[in-house]
């Protein structure tokens, strides 16, 4: 992209329906010919970008923008090389190597990419449909504030994006659409609990749930699974299980069958799971019989497994 062509390719990767990026004004800090690129790798819902530029940049997002193209993105930016500034409504902010921010599609802001003495300026960025992020990121987290990036859930989230944008066309696109949206959740998260306000501490008894699902989740399968086991594994007594499930209106036997008939249907519904009979889907799911598995899923269901299989594939298609 050079001066005499970055004023009309700059749109070019929004995408065919404009929904992948946001609009706004580019702006060249220099009167020296434009030297930048932009590479995108897409995921599904998200967009991973790449830019280096030579040339100081600035971008403005206006109120003026955002009444003409409502597009809501949430971009999570990892600055590399050089120096990043923004100024929304708070404090003017600067961002170096090793730090990342946020910016949102929904609220003004202007920004300052600087390439440094070393060199371009190297930065990624990751475009995330808002709305994904709502139930992990209160909107209203400032924008532009520096946020660590050389440990922790960023370090990991933006080594991860890098090796999913060199290898996108390698990597399954449904795989790797799942994992960017744990990670861009995550990323929420940890975003959330350093400059949100919320601690999202949890109580002792909180942790123990916690860890009794979580092995639960992992050991579901074992048919010879029991109460006793899962709080070895825990480091509880079993009376100290059944007391701490019992305060929360749970019961081991609950969170197990539930997590074998929740999977079970699941791989019924899962077009991938046709090769396995249903004899087999029970074992798998932890049955010792495929007439329990039977008698289970259509109490619970009002179907038996097999009826409930065939009904899924008779109908039509999104």
């Amino acid at each position: 992209m050079n001066t005499a062509n970055h004023e009309t390719r700059r749109f070019e990767f929004r995408g065919k329906n404009k929904t992948d990026y946001y609009d706004g004004d580019l702006i060249a800090l220099s009167a020296q010919e434009v030297d930048m690129r932009i590479d995108k790798s897409l995921l599904g819902e998200f967009a991973i970008y790449k830019l280096v530029s030579k040339t100081p940049l600035a971008f403005r997002r206006s109120w003026t923008h955002i009444r003409k193209d409502k597009t809501n993105l949430t971009v999570f930016w990892f600055i590399r090389r050089g120096r990043m500034a923004i100024t929304a409504t708070g404090p003017r902010y600067a961002i170096h190597p090793g730090e990342a921010a946020i910016t949102r599609s929904s609220q003004a802001f202007y920004m300052e990419l600087w390439p440094d003495e070393r060199g371009p300026l190297e930065a990624m960025h990751v475009a995330v449909p808002t709305h994904i992020l709502y139930p992990a990121l209160n909107e209203q987290t400032e924008m532009g504030r520096p946020l660590p990036a050389t440990r922790g859930d960023l370090h990991l989230a933006e080594r991860i994006f890098e090796v999913l944008f060199e290898e996108a066309d390698e990597v399954d696109p449904e795989t790797a659409e799942q994992l960017v949206g744990t990670l861009v959740r995550g990323l929420g998260r940890a975003v959330e609990a350093m400059y949100g306000g919320s601690t999202n501490r949890l109580t002792l008894a909180e942790k123990r749930i916690a860890d009794i699902v979580q092995f639960i989740s992992k050991n579901f399968s074992n048919l010879d699974l029991n109460a006793k086991m899962v709080a070895d594994s825990c480091g509880i007594s079993l009376r100290y299980l059944c007391h701490v499930l019992k305060r929360n209106d749970m019961s081991f036997s609950d969170l197990l069958w539930d997590k074998r008939m929740e999977t079970s249907k699941s791989w019924l519904e899962d077009e991938k799971m046709a090769r396995y009979t249903v004899s087999e889907i029970a074992y798998l799911a932890g049955f010792k019989s495929s007439a329990h598995f039977s008698r289970k899923f259509k109490s619970r269901y009002g179907l038996a497994p097999r009826e409930y299989r065939d009904s899924v594939a008779l109908r039509p298609s999104a």
